[in-house]
């Protein structure tokens, strides 16, 4: 009679150890009450994870493609398939595309974006998509805020009512804040809604996402003086064909003696909030 090489014993010992390290990680994470920024190596293109609080998820952006899931497979807990917020900076394919995987694969309390009419059909795809899983889209201008415990996004670009023929110019621009610290995501943004929002008042950030992966039609001279970041990441896909990050955005950085974290480089960017 055959016998298999796998006995009982060994099962239950497997099944025992599988059991007490699922619960350490558990446990080691429920104690743990910090907030994480992890600005994802997701190639040419754009998406960040924030835990806050080491409960309440937020995605800004999603990459060109399912890149995302392996970062979120990293830093989000597996048991946890629930996203609080979930950003998109403006319309294009490489910031969106990443959520065409996700919506299938975690709950998405809040889609929060521009009213951008500059609009691909695989963009109105998404869209409907969206709205079959019945997950609001919510559409937010300068000046909005958003209040999570401790924390708080605010809301620079676009201003309510804006137009324009290029959709770089709605990019969204907002900050997330907690205990002081401050970070600047700035998606595409041009040097057209950088140097608008130069005449307003920003506070200095500790944190600066480069606007366009470091292309030299985003970051200008007068915003950088105006965040004064300490650190700048740079979200860009290795060997990419469009030459980023520029090396007159690198210029102006080093200049300023400003950090310079690139993805391509360092693989996925990660910064622990202490309380």
């Amino acid at each position: 009679m055959f016998e298999s090489p796998i006995k009982l014993r060994d099962l239950i010992i497997f099944s025992s150890l599988s059991s007490l390290i699922v619960l350490v990680i558990f446990l080691t994470s429920l104690f743990d009450t910090g907030t994480k920024v992890v600005f994802c190596d997701v190639g040419q293109g754009d998406g960040a994870y924030i835990r806050i609080d080491n409960k309440i998820d937020v995605l800004i952006d999603a990459g060109p493609d399912k890149s995302i899931l392996s970062c979120l497979g990293k830093y989000m807990p597996f048991w946890d398939k629930k996203i609080e917020l979930a950003f998109l900076s403006h319309p294009n394919n490489d910031h969106y595309n990443g959520y065409f995987y996700l919506i299938d694969r975690y709950q998405i309390d809040k889609f929060i974006t521009v009213d951008c009419p500059i609009k691909t059909n695989s963009y109105n795809k998404l869209l409907k998509n969206i709205l079959d899983k019945q997950i609001p889209i919510i559409y937010k201008t300068s000046g909005d805020k958003i209040i999570i415990g401790k924390s708080r996004f605010d809301i620079y670009w676009p201003p309510s009512k804006f137009s324009s023929a290029n959709d770089n110019d709605f990019s969204q621009i907002l900050s997330f804040q907690e205990n002081g610290l401050r970070l600047l995501f700035t998606g595409d943004a041009s040097p057209f809604s950088l140097s608008r929002l130069s005449h307003q008042s920003i506070d200095i950030v500790d944190i600066l996402k480069v606007p366009h992966h470091g292309s030299k039609n985003g970051l200008i001279d007068i915003f950088l003086d105006l965040a004064d970041p300490t650190i700048a990441v740079i979200s860009v896909g290795k060997n990419n064909s469009y030459g980023h990050p520029h090396k007159q955005v690198l210029d102006m950085l080093k200049a300023k003696n400003i950090i310079i974290k690139r993805t391509d480089e360092d693989g996925d960017v990660v910064f622990n909030l202490k309380e």
